[in-house]
């Protein structure tokens, strides 16, 4: 990975870990999806599993929320950004139709491997994991939908695909991220 590469996915990061914590009162609208997307299609299958499991983590430790399934989420996200490089790779450019389809296909993986352990975590009966489950994925797939259709092509073309950010040397690209430090 190039550094430049390097600093997009901190910066892309950065940014999605910044609107979980703004949509935070809405349950289980997540970016971490709309984001990790563009940069696994781009950056490949190891730094998409990285920015999945690097941003459930991040989230989890900001907000205070680290246990036992904040390893097998990220691992799942984790996942999920290596098979996104896979299947997204595939195609030449960004592709609503694409990221939309994996978008539905993902969550519904996600939360059905993530609601198993869960349930397994906290003895829960299959049925009470499944049935309990459905709210859950309902707002996880219309949280996923609208970060996939509104904020993949901005990560993509505003990030990831950038080409005056690729004409910066890096040093004059971390100068322009200076005002994130001050």
């Amino acid at each position: 990975m190039k550094i430049l590469d390097a600093v997009k996915t901190f910066f892309g990061l950065a940014f999605c870990v910044i609107l979980r914590l703004i949509s935070m009162p809405l349950p289980n609208f997540e970016p971490i999806m709309g984001t990790m997307l563009p940069f696994a299609q781009k950056l490949g299958r190891y730094a998409g599993f990285a920015f999945g499991f690097m941003a459930l983590v991040s989230i989890d430790f900001i907000t205070g929320r680290l246990g036992m399934w904040t390893v097998y989420c990220g691992i799942a996200y984790g996942g999920l950004g290596y098979a996104a490089s896979i299947y997204l790779s595939r195609f030449k450019g960004f592709k609503l139709k694409n990221y939309l389809l994996f978008g539905v296909a993902g969550t519904m993986a996600y939360d059905f491997v993530t609601a198993l352990l869960f349930g397994f975590q906290f003895g829960q009966t299959l049925e009470v994991t499944l049935f309990g489950q459905i709210p859950f994925t309902v707002y996880h797939l219309a949280g996923n939908l609208l970060f996939v259709t509104l904020l993949s092509p901005a990560v993509y073309y505003g990030i990831v695909e950038n080409k005056s950010l690729e004409a910066l040397s890096t040093s004059e690209y971390l100068k322009r991220l200076r005002f994130l430090f001050r």
